[in-house]
């Protein structure tokens, strides 16, 4: 027999939090090594702008080290 574990707050905030969207300011980038995981951040930035309200804009942008998610807004 298996006992069921509930998550725990702390994985649940941790999972919320993925990106540091909050804390950017204009002109604030986050580096993304893989073309698909940044373009998910940056749909998850438009996402984290519509939900709150806010009129922050977040561009997509190729590097030499990889991807940028740049906060232009």
């Amino acid at each position: 027999m298996f006992a069921i574990e509930k998550k725990s707050p702390e994985l649940i905030i941790e999972l919320r939090n993925r990106y540091p969207f909050s804390q950017m300011d204009v002109g604030d980038s986050i580096l993304i090594t893989e073309a698909q995981k940044a373009e998910s951040a940056r749909v998850a930035a438009i996402q984290f702008s519509k939900r709150r309200g806010l009129t922050w804009k977040f561009g997509l942008r190729k590097s030499r080290e990889g991807w940028r998610v740049i906060r232009i807004a």
